[in-house]
């Protein structure tokens, strides 16, 4: 498989500034392992901009006269992948601000670029790109471009996107939210001068990750050696700062940061640190803190409306931090796995899911019961009825498993669910739960939303729990975030196949130990909102976050009950504190986001779609029903426009466009979508390189996912590298679109189309 066209570019720009700062070329970067597996060392593992280069002619020092470059002009590395190269602007200071949040990360980056490989009286475009952990969502970018030029970016409601004759930039349109990317923010910055200086600030949201007891936030931070300037000590030209905010009235308990990190704050629940020292090692930043103790511990926390706010309603968290499991006694389970083994799952995708499986069999207790379903169009179960957890049970699990999960067939998600049900409904004596594995959308998702809902009600406190894991970007993402929500469980999903077993592995980790079921609360005020809703467990492995929205006052305390593993009944009073040091609208905005969309979608709820629309506009994170958008400004404009925008009030972006911008701009890529039931009707194969393929094959033609009709979408939605090259389809018919063929059109990277569902395409 050949490797993707954002790494060959990479590659090509460091061969180019090599050449350029060294006279010659230093390295010559391997683009392909010895198996076809991508190298990562190309891949952005910092906050990076690149020159986009397509023409030898702008490519230069901007120092050195015109003339010579005339007489003498620079020549592309004849074994350097072809065009466009990336090449690494030279990076003169990095600031990093980080502010942990209970379980959100905040994350401000501030860095200094001089474009100094493109010649003076000449331009480029350039390419901003931010490498981002955990799914991270970029928030806001500004860029001062010097000579009063900046580029910023908002987030509008969708329609009011289309209005801006939006031309966009990244495989997206203003009626598709494009290949959502979650570990590689990217936007084109529109031709900037050699020699100029960039001053570029990215804001994200980042969720926590919490494994073994710690709650901890990773930012790539690591900065190649080539992007800096020359003789120049890395830790002479980054400042870092770190806050860490709990919630609680309590100590902070800290985990190692790797580097050395100077403490100039400390209150009951809170620190504050900078970089300290100049023996700063190049690494990922990692900061940490410790949340279990010796038993459940709660935490309530409230803030009353911001004035001149919206929405007149006050804020409020519960957070609950489970115990060491190793103090604490933790209930038995009896777990059904559901693993996906349709056609689509061919490859890396089946194999890693087999491998968590094997993991998820290998971490039940004696005392735990399990069986097996693997599911297509048909199922398959491991056994009639479940089984105790034993050295032999699960060997043959394993065995029957690599037998019985080969990828085949289509799919079929609500009979397996019910079997699943069947299997635990009359299970006693332990806690049940289903875990569904699957990469498809199917048809009639909110049917098996609302059959499984009757169900679960009607089955009362022993009703299983369903936790969700979605793979690759044709699954709903909202159908198994509902499916979770119903079903008071756990919902994660994978994008790249690299990344399944590591965060299947993880979320079998987190379920492992539940020591709280049949969570409730008292006392909340009339008409407040709980978000989730139903509260799902309590687990070893993951804290219990309750967000929610009240009116009027907020009572001084809350009763929260639920049953312990001795099937007692667990009660406690939890006072409540006025807090503002914590931005509560913001913390758990995208578990917010998230639940108004998935409720949207449910039920078609409109009044739900408005609330998601109005979270998103005042948080800046884009969701199914809004758009980023990006364009330049002048710094005049620009201060007016932030004044705008801090006063809440509703903008006409056209007011603040430059007559030097290309227009608005469409920023895709930034949300998941509702998935593709045709392309798992079709089989297709989850596919890492799939949106770099597409993006640069349209962009190479001149043309934005916007220029072409929905048949040419429809076909391009299948690219695939199991079936026949594409070669010989010369267009199409309905828009006039010019296909160059496979090794033109994309770019090398795949090697052909699955399908025509149009018609028009003789393949």
């Amino acid at each position: 498989m050949a490797v993707n066209t954002l790494m060959r570019s990479v590659a090509a720009g460091r061969m180019l500034a090599e050449q350029l700062h060294y006279g010659g070329v230093l390295t010559r970067p391997t683009i392909q392992d010895m198996d076809g597996t991508r190298l990562q060392e190309d891949l952005p593992t910092c906050p990076m901009v690149y020159a986009i280069i397509t023409d030898m002619k702008v490519f230069g020092n901007p120092k050195v006269d015109n003339d010579h470059y005339e007489q003498y002009p620079p020549t592309y590395p004849l074994d350097a992948p072809p065009p466009p190269a990336l090449v690494p602007l030279t990076l003169e200071k990095s600031k990093l601000n980080v502010e942990c949040c209970i379980s959100t990360g905040f994350v401000t980056s501030k860095c200094t670029w001089n474009l100094n490989c493109v010649r003076s009286q000449a331009s480029c475009d350039c390419l901003l790109a931010v490498p981002i952990d955990n799914q991270g969502t970029v928030s806001s970018v500004e860029i001062d471009m010097g000579h009063d030029r900046l580029y910023t970016t908002i987030v509008v409601p969708t329609d009011e996107a289309a209005s801006y004759c939006t031309k966009g930039n990244t495989q997206a349109d203003v009626n598709g939210p494009g290949t959502y990317n979650p570990e590689l923010f990217r936007l084109k910055i529109p031709q900037v001068e050699g020699g100029a200086k960039l001053e570029v600030k990215v804001t994200w949201f980042q969720s926590m990750i919490f494994d073994n007891g710690m709650y901890s936030l990773r930012v790539p931070f690591v900065f190649p050696e080539h992007i800096l300037p020359i003789a120049t000590k890395l830790s002479s030209i980054i400042k870092v700062k770190c806050s860490i905010n709990t919630g609680t009235n309590g100590g902070v308990e800290l985990g190692a940061f790797g580097n050395p990190m100077e403490e100039i704050l400390r209150e009951h629940g809170k620190v504050i640190f900078k970089k300290g020292g100049n023996d700063w090692k190049n690494q990922d930043f990692i900061a940490s803190y410790k949340t279990w103790s010796d038993g459940i511990f709660p935490n309530l926390i409230f803030q009353d409306p911001e004035p001149g706010e919206s929405d007149n309603r006050g804020s409020f968290c519960l957070s609950i931090s489970p115990p060491d499991p190793n103090k604490i006694k933790v209930f038995q389970r009896a777990v059904v796995f559901l693993l996906d083994r349709s056609g689509s799952m061919k490859g890396k995708p089946i194999e890693a899911a087999r491998q968590a499986l094997y993991f998820g069999l290998e971490s039940l207790k004696p005392e735990d019961s399990f069986n097996i379903i693997a599911f297509d169009h048909d199922l398959t179960l491991f056994s009639p009825q479940m089984e105790r957890s034993t050295t032999t049970s699960i060997a043959r699990a394993c065995e029957w498993s690599m037998t019985n999960c080969t990828a085949r067939g289509g799919t079929d998600i609500l009979s397996p669910l019910q079997q699943a049900f069947q299997l635990l409904e009359n299970f006693p004596g332990a806690i049940p739960y289903v875990f569904l594995i699957t990469d498809g959308a199917v048809s009639a998702e909110q049917n098996i939303c609302l059959t499984m809902q009757s169900r679960i009600v009607a089955l009362g406190a022993r009703a299983p729990r369903i936790s969700t894991f979605g793979i690759g970007h044709y699954c709903n993402f909202y159908f198994l975030k509902m499916l979770a929500v119903i079903g008071r469980g756990m919902n994660e999903v994978a994008f790249k196949s690299d990344k399944i077993r590591g965060q299947m592995e993880r979320m079998l980790v987190a379920t492992a130990a539940p020591v709280l079921t049949n969570i409730g609360l008292a006392r909340l005020p009339d008409n407040c909102e709980v978000y989730p809703f139903p509260i799902p467990d309590l687990f070893c492995g993951n804290p219990l976050i309750i967000s929610g929205k009240f009116y009027g006052k907020f009572p001084d305390s809350l009763i929260v009950m639920g049953l312990m593993p001795d099937q007692s009944t667990w009660q406690i009073e939890v006072p409540s504190r006025n807090s503002s040091k914590l931005p509560l609208n913001r913390v758990f905005a995208k578990q917010q986001l998230d639940l108004f969309t998935g409720q949207a979608w449910l039920c078609g709820n409109k009044s739900r779609e408005q609330e998601a629309v109005n979270l998103s506009l005042s948080t800046g994170l884009p969701c199914q029903y809004t758009r980023m958008i990006g364009f330049e400004t002048t710094r005049e404009k620009f201060e007016e426009f932030q004044s705008q925008r801090k006063k809440g009030k509703k903008m006409d972006v056209n007011k603040f466009i430059t007559a030097k911008a290309a227009g608005v701009v469409l920023i895709g890529g930034l949300v998941v979508g509702f998935g593709s039931v045709a392309a798992t009707l079709a089989n297709s194969v989850i596919e890492d390189t799939i949106a770099d393929s597409v993006e640069s094959a349209l962009e190479s033609l001149g043309g934005t996912v916007g220029d072409w009709c929905d048949c040419c979408l429809r076909c391009f939605e299948f690219i695939c590298t199991n079936v026949d090259c594409l070669c010989g389809c010369e267009c199409c018919e309905c828009c006039g679109a010019v296909l160059e063929g496979c090794e033109c059109f994309l770019g090398g990277a795949c090697e052909l189309i699955f399908g025509c569902l149009c018609g028009l395409l003789d393949m």
